[in-house]
């Protein structure tokens, strides 16, 4: 699970209509792999994790394995509080766009070329912070950004998506609790996150064939207390095309035509599974 290959994490994510021009990863070896066959039961079973915990379970042989126990996701959930406290720096961009000082930050940077005029990647955020502390306003903080700009809002808002902002109270329709009081496990996912959201799709126009970077980071806030994970699904880095004017006048007329049945996360007739309006 663990790899810090920038290119390799590129790589898995990116789908159709776009090409990978560079990659960077900024984090601890922990903190970033690819995961498969994932059991989870509610969110991507291949793809990109990034974590401000550890990815793995420490090795009592190791030397190296002293700033963690468990894995921040591999299941089943044993703990409401997994803590992997690495001692790692923080991310600027992240800090000041949720207001607060960030620790254990995993960032990965992509730069691509989309063929489309809309960008899109699915990933879901699940966290230790769900079984009290995301009641309290005490977040971890996560974020993607296409172009500089941010784009992991909660659908319909300019909320950005957090432990504080989707949770058993707040935009309850795309929160997974994964754990009961005093008993973690009692929900039965097979991962260590005490909760996590629905599959949530970050959507931004691009330039076509221009190139644009891909932002993402996750990391504590206030202290390197309790993990916090997105995932990100394999192939989901896709670019699409918008729709014409012609495009759009005939989708609503012959809604049946194979163009027209969109995607998810986007709006019926902006991509279809064959690659977009031909107008």
């Amino acid at each position: 699970m663990r790899d810090t290959n920038a290119i390799t994490l590129a790589s898995t994510l990116t789908g159709r209509n776009v090409t990978v021009r560079a990659a960077s990863f900024t984090g601890a070896a922990v903190q970033a792999g690819l995961f498969a066959d994932a059991g989870f039961g509610a969110f991507p079973t291949t793809g990109v994790a990034l974590t401000s915990g550890s990815l793995i379970d420490a090795d009592p042989a190791s030397d190296e394995d002293v700033d963690f126990t468990r894995s921040a996701i591999l299941g089943p959930n044993s703990s409401l509080t997994t803590t992997g406290d690495l001692g790692g720096s923080g991310d600027e961009p992240l800090s000041a766009l949720v207001g607060a000082t960030t620790y254990d930050a995993a960032t990965l940077s992509v730069e691509v070329v989309p063929q489309g005029r809309r960008l899109l990647l699915t990933y879901v955020l699940g966290s230790e912070e769900y079984a009290t502390w995301a009641a309290t306003g005490y977040r971890d903080a996560f974020a993607v950004w296409v172009g500089g700009t941010p784009c992991s809002f909660v659908p319909g808002s300019d909320t950005l998506v957090g432990t504080d902002t989707v949770n058993a109270a707040t935009n309850s329709a795309y929160y997974v609790a994964n754990f009961e009081p005093n008993d973690p496990g009692a929900v039965g996912h097979d991962t260590e996150m005490n909760a996590f959201t629905v599959p949530l799709t970050c959507t931004a126009d691009v330039t076509p064939r221009q190139p644009v970077t891909v932002r993402i980071a996750v990391a504590d806030t206030r202290d390197g207390q309790l993990d916090t994970t997105t995932l990100l699904q394999s192939s989901s880095l896709r670019s699409t095309q918008l729709p014409s004017q012609l495009g759009t006048f005939l989708c609503r007329l012959l809604p049946w035509l194979p163009w027209c049945s969109g995607e998810e996360g986007t709006a019926p007739g902006i991509a279809g599974p064959r690659g977009g309006i031909p107008f």
